[in-house]
């Protein structure tokens, strides 16, 4: 559209009557709504270069659904048609002209029966919806970590939330935590922060020092400066790997080394991700991954914005 021809348009609006304007308003929504879709799958899908079915990449064009173009393997044995989203956590999902409305609820970590509320949807569809969406910043992991690098663990009460039966335990009452003398139903979370804001998570299948090891050693810059508790997996890992580690033990009044050396970040990061983590009432255990990635995401998002 030419700009003079855009100029008349705006100077029309006041001849709008306030029911004309508010359609327009919904229309011009949907608008944004449907470009910004476009440019999530856009993203989401990446280039189509191989059937995810059987990997051949003798495909061709075949047809358009749901306004997405899709796919066929020329190969005899699959012959399988597909489009962009197949194979990712967004197959079968309906209602796109509804995702940025769960994004924006989800970036206000709304609870499932608000969600449901928000977008109009059962809150069966926004539970799916809301791990559909989680899989990505979950999987989007940093591969590494350097410089000065803080490491501590934390804990989190078992919860068979959303299981119909409980065999391992007695069923508390909603709210109710474990035992906080017990470490027999907590789950042990390693966070991993280093100073340029990097952050990483791990929910430990056993709290043991090798488990924690194992965490550390792909990921760890050979050159790195490791801060952490007194906990002996952390001392091990340093010197195992001959890098250089200052511990910090509270008991010792041993809170900041030199100055710069210290916990204190990935400490408030823990802090502030249990304060978040308190709005849903209790994470169950099987979904624990995907709430830490869905925190990774926010607080990446919130930089991101906020960066010069």
């Amino acid at each position: 559209m030419r700009n003079h021809e855009f100029k008349q348009i705006i100077h029309s609006l006041s001849n709008l009557t306030g029911t004309q304007k508010r359609e327009l308003l919904d229309v011009i929504k949907s608008e944004l709504n449907r470009s910004q879709i476009e440019t999530m799958i856009e993203d989401i899908k990446g280039e189509v270069t191989s059937c995810p079915h059987c990997g051949s990449t003798a495909i061709q064009l075949w047809e358009r659904s749901s306004g997405l173009q899709r796919f066929k393997c020329k190969e005899v044995e699959c012959g399988s048609t597909f489009n962009p989203l197949t194979g990712t956590p967004f197959a079968r999902l309906r209602y796109r002209s509804r995702w940025i409305q769960n994004l924006e609820g989800m970036q206000y970590g709304l609870s499932i029966t608000k969600m449901a509320d928000l977008i109009g949807v059962s809150r069966s569809t926004a539970f799916r919806w809301r791990h559909r969406f989680l899989a990505a910043p979950t999987a989007a992991k940093p591969n590494e970590v350097s410089g000065i690098i803080e490491a501590d663990e934390t804990f989190f009460t078992e919860s068979f939330k959303g299981n119909q039966t409980i065999s391992k335990r007695k069923s508390r009452k909603r709210g109710k935590q474990g035992n906080k003398r017990t470490s027999e139903d907590k789950i042990a979370v390693l966070i991993i922060k280093d100073r340029s804001g990097t952050t990483t998570d791990y929910v430990l299948g056993e709290h043991t020092n090798q488990a924690i090891i194992e965490k550390l050693e792909p990921i760890v810059d050979k050159d790195s400066i490791l801060c952490s508790d007194g906990a002996h997996a952390y001392k091990s890992f340093a010197k195992e790997h001959n890098i250089t580690h200052h511990r910090l033990i509270a008991l010792d009044g041993n809170r900041v080394i030199g100055k710069e050396y210290h916990i204190q970040n990935v400490n408030g990061y823990t802090g502030r991700l249990k304060t978040w983590m308190g709005r849903f009432n209790g994470v169950g255990t099987a979904y624990l991954d995907n709430y830490l990635g869905w925190r990774r995401f926010l607080v990446l998002s919130q930089t991101q914005i906020t960066s010069p």
